[in-house]
């Protein structure tokens, strides 16, 4: 039990960003996910940026964009910081991203 308690706190950080990237696909469905109950969209725009699908998956994106910082706020492991320095290694990173 020592062991597992010392190797825990070796690894603290990359462990829970290792859980944490496990559960970024599941969050960009759940994000997503009302958009497939909706039977009709209507999006208004003022002809100055994106619009129709463009403008929808911008809005998608710039959600889940937001993703770190809400992780980072919630547990304190700054996802991008971590990546930034190698955390996981290159292999790991180019899974998700």
């Amino acid at each position: 039990m020592a062991k597992k308690a010392d190797a825990w706190k070796e690894y603290k950080e990359a462990a829970m960003l290792d859980m944490i990237l496990e559960a970024l696909p599941k969050i960009a469905a759940e994000v997503a996910a009302p958009l497939s109950q909706a039977k009709k969209i209507t999006m208004i725009a003022d002809g100055s940026g994106e619009i129709g699908a463009a403008k929808l998956t911008a809005e998608v994106l710039a959600i889940i964009a937001s993703v770190p910082q809400a992780v980072k706020n919630m547990t304190g492991v700054d996802i991008t910081a971590t990546l930034a320095r190698g955390g996981m290694g290159a292999s790991r990173v180019r899974i998700f991203f």
